[in-house]
């Protein structure tokens, strides 16, 4: 995954937020092997500063923000806001101690997915770390790659398989599409009818487990989990 995860990121920028010096350094430290740029800030304040500065010097914005919870000056949450007033686009990651949805509601009405408990692990922070990149890449429009064999052409809507186009019928291409957009996480059963809906095709959701045992053996190396009762996750290898 380091290999992989270095070569999504190393042209990309991150600002990284968090008030404890010592954590800073260590997490500072790991980030900075696989961006291109990593800016740091002690406080809300100082972040929203520096994210300003970025953009008024290089005329575009971070590719992420990782923003502790909480913070002085200003919190993880009056940051992101600040933040979406400019850039309504911005990906967030939030490194909390609260893991209760109750603390994150607010994190979550903003769009906000993507968090990290704390304490720390390297591994966690890598694991993260890649599904956002991931998805980043997929919502930029650029050739996706799954895994070693498997490469996504969003623009075109056409799947590779080691470098040679693999046909899918219709329904196998909507049915993949809408995985891809949330690579890596559950896609709910309601967004995968919603999706089949848009293209006027009316899928019952008693047909979605067939569909997705014919995708499985239509594309080699592919793995797609189900989770019982909430939908199915398009995963990496």
């Amino acid at each position: 995954m380091k290999q992989n995860l270095h070569q999504k990121c190393q042209n990309m920028t991150v600002l990284f937020v968090e008030d404890y010096i010592p954590l800073q350094k260590k997490i500072a430290s790991i980030l900075s092997d696989y961006f291109k740029h990593v800016q740091i800030a002690s406080n809300g304040k100082e972040a929203l500063e520096k994210y300003e500065n970025f953009y008024e010097t290089n005329r575009k914005f971070y590719n992420i923000v990782i923003t502790d919870y909480e913070m002085p000056k200003l919190t993880g949450i009056e940051l992101i806001k600040a933040i979406k007033k400019g850039n309504k686009e911005q990906t967030f990651i939030v490194l909390s101690a609260h893991q209760n949805p109750e603390y994150l509601i607010e994190y979550i009405s903003l769009g906000i997915s993507h968090f990290i408990p704390k304490p720390i692990g390297p591994n966690k922070l890598l694991e993260v770390l890649d599904k956002v990149c991931d998805m980043m890449v997929v919502m930029d429009d650029k050739l996706f790659h799954i895994n070693n064999s498997l490469v996504w052409n969003k623009n075109k809507r056409a799947l590779f398989f080691n470098n040679e186009y693999l046909y899918l019928a219709k329904y196998d291409l909507l049915l993949f599409e809408v995985l891809m957009e949330d690579f890596g996480f559950t896609c709910t059963i309601d967004k995968i009818l919603s999706h089949f809906y848009l293209y006027n095709e009316d899928v019952k959701q008693e047909n979605i487990r067939n569909m997705v045992i014919r995708l499985r053996k239509k594309i080699p190396d592919i793995q797609i989990k189900n989770t019982y009762g909430m939908g199915y996750a398009l995963l990496k290898d």
